[in-house]
């Protein structure tokens, strides 16, 4: 049974779709395990999700983090940080900071921040060219 040029390219256009789908859950997946950072809850490891979004012809793949923390983790904070300089950290519903360990309470502390521990940019580049093989040699031919 021969297929007209429209029906091809809907199929095409429906497995880049599926393939689209598998390589997201696929990067979600890596990102989970390889995270370099010491959860303490789970919930920013949790929270990176992927999908694919299309919008006429165009078709994405994303990846990415579902918590403010996990911006923090791929840039980095403070002297770390995409500003390059340290913060201060004050109380909000107290008058000074105390933390098991200190030798007293303070006003405020000057943190220097932490270093970025990306996962979302790594995982992209491990698997962007058989990603894009993938797409290649589905419009290859025919």
């Amino acid at each position: 049974m021969a297929f007209s040029y429209e029906e091809k390219l809907k199929r095409k256009k429906v497995a880049l779709h599926a393939l689209a789908d598998d390589y997201a859950g696929t990067m979600e997946r890596y990102a989970k395990t390889h995270a370099e950072w010491v959860d303490r809850t789970g919930h920013t490891r949790q929270s990176i999700h992927s999908g694919v979004e299309v919008n006429g012809d165009e078709v994405t793949t994303y990846l990415s983090h579902g918590t403010e923390a996990g911006n923090y983790l791929e840039e980095g904070t403070g002297i770390h940080g995409p500003k390059g300089r340290p913060y201060k950290i004050k109380p909000k519903n107290k008058q000074a900071l105390y933390w098991m360990g200190a030798s007293h309470p303070v006003k405020e502390v000057i943190h220097p921040g932490i270093k970025a521990q990306p996962i979302i940019g790594p995982t992209v580049d491990v698997h962007w060219n058989k990603m894009r093989n993938s797409v290649h040699r589905l419009f290859k031919g025919d």
